[in-house]
């Protein structure tokens, strides 16, 4: 039996211009199969939509790959498919993850009028010379336009920066994050560099041609981007994420507070009521499976109780913290009674705080989140 409200849907556009060199997402860079992969996405989405009916759904997440290399009508033709086949909340958030040299020539204002609310730039940083490290394919004054003409029709706007690069120091992190603040945007994701083994910069970081930072410098690193961001009015609410009041996003919430969601497109995952499930990371047996009329997924799995639990505390612990009452409702236990020992010690180090009820982490325990699971739950 389902929840009241299995409320999210993530939509993968597994397209882009060129594949950054730190990116492990899944994506192609073949565009001639644009239309014939919007086609199976809208069967994918027809196929699942009578097992879902009675459900109602607050946000919609174009990611990627670059959802916005596809054109405004393209994405609207998805959105009223969606509206199809499930109910939608009129308060919808709709968000559409972009780069921004998709609109170098597009008008922006196009994906506004079809009911896109929320908008995410992959500028990574203000700087040229790191842009030409990460291989990005726009400039900084190029991304700074963008974003200044987005502001005109968007009032719900993400920028995505990326620090602790090799041979960055503070002052370089300061010039980026200092932009996008006086940008003025509601919403700012500040991620640590990651080397992830499938990319370039692995390969170029295993021939010793760079050097990755030291966890002591990551750390600095860290604690700068938060005290920068939250002396400038925006609030830590998720390990790597920062919103004025009001502007978090509702769609990301969902995988941090245990919220049910559904995937479509090539390696989406999904989550309904603890049990999870993974499509195929190939567009190639995505499409093959769909042309039998079958749903495309790759495994299908429940976690046990002791795996849902730790799943449930690592994530919450990386936002905004454990819900007593939630945690009480799903396990059927006392959290403080249960862990008490670990609240207590990470409270008394001034790791965590605690509220009638609610256990959150503090900045400095934000700081060392992965650390602070493992160790003590």
């Amino acid at each position: 039996m389902l929840i009241d409200i299995l409320s999210g849907l993530y939509i993968h556009i597994p397209f882009c211009n060129k594949r950054c060199n730190y990116c492990d997402f899944y994506l192609i860079t073949n565009l001639n199969v644009v239309e014939k992969y919007i086609l199976n996405l809208k069967k994918e989405i027809s196929l699942s939509s009578g097992l879902y009916q009675e459900e109602s759904f607050n946000t919609i997440f174009f990611g990627g790959g670059t959802p916005s290399i596809l054109s405004h009508i393209q994405i609207e033709d998805i959105v009223n498919h969606v509206n199809k086949n499930f109910k939608i909340n009129s308060n919808c958030e709709i968000s559409i993850e972009a780069n921004p040299e998709d609109f170098f020539e597009k008008d922006i204002s196009e994906y506004s009028n079809i009911g896109i609310n929320r908008i995410s730039f992959g500028v990574q940083s203000f700087l040229d010379s790191e842009l030409k490290f990460l291989t990005r394919q726009h400039t900084s004054i190029e991304a700074e336009n963008v974003i200044k003409n987005a502001v005109e029709y968007f009032d719900n706007i993400n920028l995505d920066i990326i620090y602790s690069l090799p041979s960055q120091t503070i002052k370089d992190i300061d010039i980026s994050l200092t932009k996008a603040i006086e940008l003025n945007v509601q919403h700012i994701s500040a991620y640590t560099l990651t080397y992830e083994e499938r990319t370039p910069l692995y390969k170029t970081l295993q021939k010793n041609l760079i050097k990755k930072n030291s966890e002591s410098s990551e750390g600095d690193f860290y604690n700068f981007v938060s005290e920068k961001l939250i002396s400038n009015g925006y609030k830590h609410y998720e390990v790597s994420n920062f919103a004025k009041d009001g502007y978090q996003c509702r769609h990301n919430l969902k995988y941090w507070e245990y919220e049910n969601y559904i995937g479509f497109g090539p390696s989406s995952h999904s989550m309904v009521n603890g049990v999870r499930w993974n499509n195929y990371r190939d567009i190639v047996k995505y499409s093959s499976m769909l042309s039998e009329n079958k749903l495309p997924i790759e495994e299908k799995y429940e976690l046990n109780i002791a795996q849902k639990k730790i799943e449930f505390i690592m994530l919450a612990l990386r936002s905004t913290g454990i819900n007593f009452e939630k945690y009480n409702s799903i396990f059927k236990e006392d959290f403080k009674t249960e862990f008490g020992n670990s609240v207590n010690e990470l409270i008394k180090n001034k790791f965590s705080n605690i509220s009638q009820d609610n256990f959150s982490l503090s900045e400095k325990g934000f700081a060392v989140a992965d650390e602070i699971v493992a160790k003590y739950f």
